[in-house]
């Protein structure tokens, strides 16, 4: 089993384990990505950021889920004072 260690405060840490990935014989099969936040909105902008991961991950778009949710004004998210992402990579072998 390969595990990417993937530091936050890395501006390059997602290049760096696509291109790993992508060497040591590996690509998405599904990701599941679900943004939780007050504001913005996303809808207008879900297929931008959707396509946008494609790209950087090099993955098709057909394997990329994106949805957004709030926090019903309850703790710091749903305060507007912070944003959470939750993701879950099924990696595959080529």
């Amino acid at each position: 089993m390969i595990v990417f260690n993937i530091d936050v405060n890395d501006p390059f840490t997602d290049l760096v384990w696509a291109r790993l990935m992508h060497e040591a014989g590996y690509e998405i099969g599904n990701l599941d990505a679900t943004l939780i936040l007050q504001r913005p909105k996303l809808g207008t902008h879900k297929e931008a950021i959707k396509s946008n991961l494609s790209q950087l991950l090099g993955a098709d778009p057909s394997v990329v889920s994106l949805k957004a949710k709030t926090r019903k004004k309850v703790d710091s998210l749903g305060e507007n004072r912070s944003i959470a992402a939750h993701t879950v990579v099924l990696l595959m072998r080529k």
